[in-house]
């Protein structure tokens, strides 16, 4: 498969499962490990270019996406400033503090999380364990009667959201999954949670993007590279867009009042890709 097919696959994988909840992590370690696929012949510097071309492009199409939240939140945040502070200002604020959690623990642990994610049996484990708790805690939210909307988002929840997502940083978990995960447990109806998991996750993104850009070192691109990272953001902008889409209209359409849980599709799949893995790494099929 020519290079600039593999870049695209890969933005595309990038951008849509980072909204799905089924871990992007996971499939960017498990696919080029069982495609065989190498875009930089292990050149560690021009791979950490390339995810900053993606996590840019993900971040513009999720962007685009939910650009009237933002607008919304950023304008209260500025009137907040200038000392007209209201509710809108302090869902702002607390989305903001929201990422510090995985942050924090993102740039302390670095080294050890790289480690984790050269591990199969472990993702597979993670991938099936909190697909498994996506579900049930959807299953457990709608018998509780949660229907909390997100304007009642508050710095408690922020905390509570954050620390979830903070173990995202492990391969399999997926941020989207593990963040409405915790946001059905605080009682915010579904749609209410993946929106806010969505908004939560930008500040994260874009850290993370900038991160990687300046732990570049000398990385320097030939023409023929940089395409590749120019096709790759691309591609992650367009499934991006696509994947928060199509997520905000499967929760729509299922309603928050229907005890069929539209997260059982993404725990079976779950299910089925960590049998996948288990059976490859256990078998030394690769």
């Amino acid at each position: 498969m020519p290079d600039p097919a593999v870049a695209i696959l890969l933005g595309l994988l990038q951008g849509l499962t980072e909204f799905f909840p089924v871990s992007s992590s996971a499939h960017l370690e498990v696919v080029p490990w069982l495609a065989g696929w190498d875009l930089f012949d292990g050149d560690n510097e021009l791979e950490n270019a390339f995810d900053v071309a993606v996590h840019v492009g993900t971040l513009v199409g999720a962007a685009l996406y939910l650009r009237a939240d933002i607008t919304r939140y950023a304008a209260a945040l500025w009137r907040g400033i200038r000392g007209r502070a209201e509710r809108d200002t302090l869902i702002a604020v607390s989305l903001a503090l929201s990422a510090l959690p995985a942050a924090a623990v993102g740039v302390a642990l670095e080294d050890r999380l790289l480690d984790l994610a050269e591990q199969p049996l472990l993702i597979a484990a993670l991938l099936a364990g909190f697909g498994w708790l996506l579900w049930r805690s959807d299953v457990a939210a709608h018998d509780r009667g949660a229907q909390r909307t997100q304007d009642s988002y508050r710095a408690r929840d922020a905390l509570g959201m954050g620390l979830a997502q903070a173990t995202a940083l492990l391969p399999g978990v997926s941020r989207s999954g593990v963040t409405i995960t915790a946001g059905r447990w605080l009682g915010f109806d579904r749609a209410a949670a993946a929106r806010l998991a969505f908004l939560m996750s930008l500040p994260l993104i874009g850290g993370a993007g900038v991160y990687r850009f300046a732990t570049l070192g000398d990385a320097a691109p030939t023409s023929a590279e940089l395409w590749l990272f120019i096709v790759g953001g691309l591609a992650a902008a367009v499934s991006s867009w696509a994947g928060v889409a199509a997520m905000v209209w499967l929760l729509d359409r299922t309603g928050r009042h229907s005890r069929r849980s539209p997260f059982a599709l993404f725990a079976g799949y779950r299910l089925a890709l960590a049998a996948a893995v288990a059976v490859v790494a256990i078998s030394g099929l690769r």
